[in-house]
């Protein structure tokens, strides 16, 4: 295999060529459309390794590097349905190994949905290539924004004076060096959920929320398509949690969301939080239309570098 995967002949009439924002264009539709974007800047940072097959393009696979170049994490894997269980799959993913470890990625991971029938297809691949055991991560609910405002909780508006709700693009500076330094020194805030980390945001419904004037807690949201918004991060201090205070946080998001119009909400939730986790369980799954579970695994390159 050509240590760049320039054009590759992998099986017959296969070939695996890793694209540029030009050679992509035609596979615009075989990834989200929050990643479509990636294709527009592949390079060092970003692979795309493309399958045609007589002359089609029949499959592609997506991955974006960490800043340092030595982790990259998987962002789609896709085989039209005419071609699949032809080992289009297979070829696109041990392409995508091998491309990395020539260029001294270290490790790459890969996170995807239950609940579909492509989950135990991607399960055996990456089984086959010895990545470890997917483990379960995050709970990730659908609703509409109004079928969600029908939820009791939503009334619990109420917060004590001591309490402000701010639009999250009005973080100070020295707020933002104040959560720098927190993330830092003290342990208070999960390293999953670091505001910070989340940036760039929706600025429509992203909150944060202070008490007596420090920055306690927040809603971190973001914008997938025109009418959907995934609630990604959500945060309130542990002193807090019991007493149910982020609950008007999202009530405010959610209604900033409504009167924009935008129909759609995605929830995520780490289920290592187990308060949230309990919450969104217990009161926000029955005002949801659909509920499934993130799985992630991952594989060291080291191997493949050495060898």
């Amino acid at each position: 295999m050509s240590r760049h995967l320039a054009t590759v002949l992998v099986i017959d009439m296969l070939t695996l060529e890793r694209l540029n924002s030009i050679t992509a264009l035609p596979y615009q539709a075989f990834t989200f459309p929050t990643f479509r974007s990636h294709l527009q800047c592949l390079g060092t940072s970003c692979i795309a390794i493309g399958a045609v097959k007589d002359g089609c393009p029949v499959g592609l696979i997506l991955a974006e590097l960490s800043a340092d170049l030595k982790r990259a994490e998987v962002r789609s894997i896709f085989v039209t349905q005419s071609a699949r269980n032809q080992g289009i799959g297979t070829a696109l993913l041990g392409a995508l190994e091998q491309s990395l470890a020539d260029q001294g990625c270290a490790e790459v991971q890969l996170v995807y949905m239950t609940g579909k029938p492509s989950a135990s297809i991607l399960e055996r691949l990456l089984e086959k290539y010895c990545w470890t055991v997917p483990q379960t991560r995050m709970l990730v609910g659908r609703s509409t924004i109004d079928r969600m405002a029908q939820a009791p909780w939503m009334a619990q508006s109420h917060l004590p004076a001591t309490f402000t709700i701010f639009p999250w693009d009005q973080l100070t500076h020295e707020e933002r060096s104040y959560l720098q330094h927190q993330q830092i020194t003290a342990d208070w805030i999960p390293s999953d959920l670091a505001p910070l980390e989340q940036e760039p945001i929706e600025s429509l419904n992203s909150l944060g929320v202070r008490y007596q004037g420090t920055i306690v807690g927040w809603v971190i949201t973001h914008r997938l398509n025109l009418d959907t918004i995934r609630y990604t991060c959500s945060f309130i201090r542990a002193d807090f949690q019991r007493r149910g205070r982020i609950i008007p946080l999202y009530v405010e998001a959610i209604r900033r969301q409504a009167q924009a119009g935008i129909r759609n909400g995605i929830w995520t939730v780490p289920l290592r939080h187990t308060a949230m986790f309990n919450f969104v369980q217990n009161r926000m799954a029955p005002y949801m239309t659909s509920i499934a579970l993130t799985k992630g695994a991952k594989k060291s390159l080291s191997s493949e570098q050495s060898g």
